[in-house]
């Protein structure tokens, strides 16, 4: 069951969320919020208005419910006992997390989650990851967590705050947290397709990032000169129009193990280097991409879930706020929106995607959920 509120105050939006879960048979309820709502507020009003009822969720960019994109709101899904089973966990302090904490964690996930599945784990289950999207640590956190799991998809969004880049938060149990992250490992009978698709392709043009400070994600130079410099040349604009809506436009990839994986800019500094939203390494090589048609890449996802599961209970997706930017300019997100809106959407505007240990930009990714009980599918 899905929900949506567009109301500004804490207690009424919770008010509204808990006239549609409150008195029914759902267990487990997620929400992805407005960075400007007051989260914690929320939080401790979903938490006193539904105590039978585990709530986890994040701050966000943008949302995304079954009327296709929104703003200033609150999304909401909330899954009933007869058909998943749910275990959830919180973690602290993201840059003490370790491998032994991870096998812990997960192991005992995995136990309480056996005791009451509603199917094998194996090829039933799921697990959902929201981060902290300013925590820095998303890239080690996520490796650790899918060498742990093994051949359990793994997928889930950097929570955001509407471009503001100081304050994202985590949402367990009545409160906020940063420099943290929630997961919900989810069993169920329900196929359900876990998927990740890029609207880019890569060029020919490269770049090298000869003077990084990796542990903040930061690129002083490209090809020896200055980076902010380097770019603006490229992509033909002067420094001072270096905004999130030209990043959105001219997006870079880097290649890992054959494949291309989008390494978004976040912000041009004044000491002329770029913020990266993912991890960068000193030699890397970046490539310029070619962005392609998001309405018509995201009809063709569509019809393969269409396709492969049938009518769906839901799709949880977590779409990259640059896609959203990309959107606007263009004159085409009504037209995205529309598209989402025949299909059961509940998601947000992420600072970057997640998908079997890896951190993403530029990607709609999310998990599909059917309806019946057949072999789950991973696309």
């Amino acid at each position: 069951m899905t929900a949506v509120s567009h109301l500004q105050e804490a207690a009424e939006c919770a008010a509204e969320l808990q006239q549609t879960f409150g008195n029914t048979q759902l267990k487990w309820v997620l929400f992805f919020c407005s960075a400007q709502l007051d989260v914690e507020a929320l939080a401790t009003e979903l938490e006193c208005l539904m105590p039978d009822k585990t709530i986890i969720g994040c701050t966000s960019a943008g949302e995304l419910s079954p009327a296709g994109y929104c703003q200033r709101s609150v999304t909401a899904v909330a899954f009933p006992e007869a058909a998943f089973h749910i275990e959830t966990a919180l973690i602290e302090h993201l840059d003490q997390f370790d491998f032994t904490k991870a096998q812990q964690q997960v192991s005992h996930m995995l136990e309480r989650c056996q005791l009451k599945q509603k199917a094998p784990l194996k090829g039933h289950t799921f697990l959902l990851t929201l981060l902290d999207g300013m925590s820095d640590h998303e890239e080690v956190v996520l490796n650790i967590l899918n060498a742990v799991l093994g051949s359990t998809p793994m997928l889930g969004g950097s929570a955001g705050d509407d471009l503001d880049f100081s304050h994202t938060q985590v949402v367990y149990q009545g409160k906020s947290y940063q420099n943290a992250a929630v997961l919900m490992l989810v069993n169920t009978a329900c196929p359900f397709m876990v998927f990740s698709q890029k609207h880019v392709e890569d060029t020919d043009e490269l770049f090298v990032a000869t003077k990084v400070d990796s542990e903040h994600r930061r690129v002083y130079e490209l090809n020896a000169q200055p980076a902010a410099e380097v770019y603006a040349n490229a992509i033909g604009v002067a420094l001072d129009q270096l905004t999130p809506t030209v990043f959105a436009r001219h997006t870079l990839s880097v290649r890992i193990a054959g494949e291309s994986f989008v390494r978004a800019v976040q912000s041009a500094n004044d000491d002329g280097s770029l913020s990266f939203y993912c991890a960068v390494e000193r030699g890397i090589v970046l490539r310029r991409n070619q962005h392609l048609d998001i309405p018509q890449a995201l009809d063709l996802l569509l019809s393969r879930i269409d396709e492969r599961l049938g009518e769906q209970q839901l799709i949880l997706g977590f779409d990259c706020i640059f896609r959203q930017l990309e959107l606007r300019t263009l004159n085409k997100l009504s037209r995205v929106s529309d598209r989402l809106s025949y299909h059961p959407v509940v998601g947000f505007n992420t600072y970057g995607e997640h998908v079997n240990g890896i951190h993403l930009n530029a990607t709609f990714t999310g998990v599909a959920i059917g309806l019946g009980q057949k072999k789950s599918a991973e696309l």
